[in-house]
């Protein structure tokens, strides 16, 4: 458009320009002359300027004063028009400030869909899930977290058909929201019962946002949001990318998918609180028990299993003595508390010794032997068993995503009453 403005008014000018010349030329041999209504239309018509230059180039119709006054008159009125054109343009164009400034005004108001024209859902999850279809949890997940959205526009660059804009966005402590919300997804995830919910879906994860937002008070922070802007069709366009969408959200989409957001101690804590709120199915669930301790009794072996597995449950409680980091590696002391086997079997010994100098003992067949000696087990257990602090040292890991334990044979050992230990003195006395 600019380009056929521009060539219109040069061939405009020169048109004027050239017709002034001819029309002198065409006096000076008396022949029939272009009339004067044609020379002032070109003129009008945009060509003020070459038919001005003509007229003083040639001294042509410069007695007259409709020419020597009308011509210099209608090119100050037409450049009167221009400078009134481009000041009323301007005027009309919205600033880049005024677009960034309409839409954020939005997203004050809790436009949905102006949010989702900027951040889009699933950045705002560290992993999304397949299923992505937004509904009624993450709206009002969405409009918690903007309820105290507001900013305020610190600079405007325009570079041509470009600009920035600064502009300070204050919201929630997104670094306290995404931590409590990583706590509250890592907690889900180490469900080991069996009726553990499944991994969350796209709602399930706001519905945890939206109840951290709901029963957790946050301070305000601020963040800088550059804004760049691109002129199209003379109104200045907002080029949204990632790093804008997480200036928006103050920084959560960084903080929800920093690996290190959690610290390894807080984890572990995780772990042993789960393992804290285990009943004794549930043990044997995790732990996959079936006649642990080998009796071979079908009559007593599961009860025998899960008397054991009910003292654990009744004695299990931890403490974290210390927990040192070594980049995506950490080590983790801390002692355990849980059934003391090491005296359970000492006593299951001895009702086994005394049972061995019994005639019943020598006469009974092979599964009468296992029945009884499960039976003495379970006896033992039964029994008002003390608990025992176990010490433990634990490891873990970085995933990229967080930090997980690693379940080694001594932490499952510690979890079992120091099953070896008490497994080793039970066959050397």
């Amino acid at each position: 458009m600019k380009t056929f403005l521009l060539g219109y008014l040069i061939a405009i000018n020169v048109l004027g320009f050239f017709l002034m010349g001819l029309d002198k030329w065409k006096a000076r041999r008396k022949r029939w002359r272009i009339p004067e209504k044609t020379l002032f239309l070109t003129a009008l018509l945009g060509g003020s300027i070459g038919s001005l230059i003509g007229m003083y180039l040639f001294r042509h119709k410069t007695r007259k004063l409709r020419f020597s006054i009308g011509l210099p008159v209608l090119l100050v009125l037409q450049i009167l028009c221009v400078v009134f054109f481009f000041i009323y343009r301007n005027e009309q164009m919205e600033s880049p400030s005024a677009a960034v400034s309409r839409e954020l005004s939005l997203i004050q108001e809790l436009d949905e869909t102006t949010i989702q024209n900027f951040i889009s859902y699933e950045n705002l999850m560290s992993t999304p899930p397949s299923d992505t279809k937004p509904g009624e949890e993450t709206t009002e997940a969405v409009k918690l977290f903007f309820k105290n959205f507001q900013y305020h526009i610190h600079s405007e660059k325009i570079s041509g058909d470009t600009a920035t804009v600064s502009a300070e966005i204050i919201n929630i402590d997104t670094r306290a929201l995404a931590k409590e919300l990583c706590l509250a997804l890592t907690a889900r995830n180490l469900k080991l019962a069996a009726d553990a919910p499944a991994p969350e879906s796209f709602n399930d994860y706001f519905a945890l946002l939206r109840d951290a937002l709901e029963h957790n008070s946050y301070g305000l922070t601020a963040t800088t949001a550059y804004f760049h802007l691109k002129k199209m069709n003379n109104i200045w366009v907002i080029q949204a990318d990632e790093t804008l969408q997480d200036q928006l959200v103050s920084g959560f989409i960084s903080w929800i998918n920093d690996p290190t957001l959690l610290a390894p101690q807080e984890v572990l804590t995780l772990y042993m609180e789960e393992f804290s709120s285990l009943n004794a199915q549930e043990w044997i669930d995790y732990l996959k028990i079936d006649d642990v301790f080998s009796t071979g009794s079908p009559t007593y072996s599961s009860q025998a299993d899960q008397v054991y597995m009910e003292k654990i449950a009744e004695y299990f409680s931890y403490s974290i003595e210390n927990c040192e980091t070594d980049g995506s590696n950490a080590t983790a002391s801390l002692t355990i508390t849980s059934i003391n086997l090491s005296h359970v079997l000492s006593a299951y010994k001895e009702k086994l010794l005394n049972y061995a100098r019994t005639t019943e003992s020598i006469t009974s067949d092979e599964q009468a032997l296992a029945d009884s000696s499960a039976k003495y087990l379970l006896e033992a257990l039964k029994e008002d068993a003390p608990s025992t602090v176990i010490p433990v040292t634990v490891t873990l890991y970085n995933d990229g995503h967080t930090w997980q334990l690693e379940i080694s044979e001594e932490l499952t050992n510690a979890l079992l009453g120091n099953l070896s230990e008490a497994l080793k003195a039970f066959a050397s006395e």
